[in-house]
């Protein structure tokens, strides 16, 4: 199983949670996995494709998710100008939920990745407007989720300044940015 064909088995085991109090959810988990297949819009996806190994981390993956959802919702909330949690499709919170959970507790997937996949599954499984609804919500953010990790640049050179760089012998260079005359 792919990154995209886990990420679409979490989004499908996270959307049904909100259709069952907690005590329910492992028993639907379960009858998720226990149907042969189901279409995906792009083909027929045989769920018993996957090892009980990949069935029990998806199951585990999830649950983390659920627990985390009270969290999740404070944050959505914050950021969602006149769109509260309460007023979303379910399908676009779902695909929100899922990325902001990446973003802020899976290290292994970048911000964009999470951000673009998610997108993408609005695409997919939501309304026409689904795709921009939850890239404008996770744009808002991640803009203060993480620590920055840009770079600074440095400061450029400005015309005519002399600059001193070691060569690979260790013997200095001095460059002069010439002035640029058009």
């Amino acid at each position: 199983m792919n990154k995209r064909e886990e990420r679409d088995h979490k989004f499908k085991l996270l959307f049904s949670t909100q259709f069952y109090p907690g005590d329910e959810i492992p028993t639907q988990m379960a009858s998720y996995f226990d149907s042969p297949d189901y279409e995906d819009g792009d083909g027929l996806i045989r769920i018993e494709e996957l090892t009980d190994e990949e069935q029990k981390e998806l199951e585990t993956s999830v649950q983390k998710i659920v627990e985390k959802v009270p969290e999740l919702d404070e944050k959505i909330n914050s950021c969602a100008e006149g769109w509260k949690t309460d007023r979303m499709t379910k399908t676009d919170l779902t695909a929100i939920r899922l990325a902001l959970y990446e973003i802020s507790y899976d290290e292994t997937v970048p911000d964009k990745v999470a951000i673009n996949e998610a997108i993408e599954l609005a695409k997919k499984y939501g309304g026409n407007e689904s795709g921009s609804f939850v890239n404008g919500v996770l744009a808002r953010l991640v803009d203060g989720s993480r620590e920055s990790s840009r770079v600074e640049k440095a400061p450029r050179k400005q015309q005519g300044e002399i600059t001193e760089k070691k060569s690979a012998e260790g013997k200095s260079v001095h460059i002069l940015i010439n002035k640029n005359n058009k």
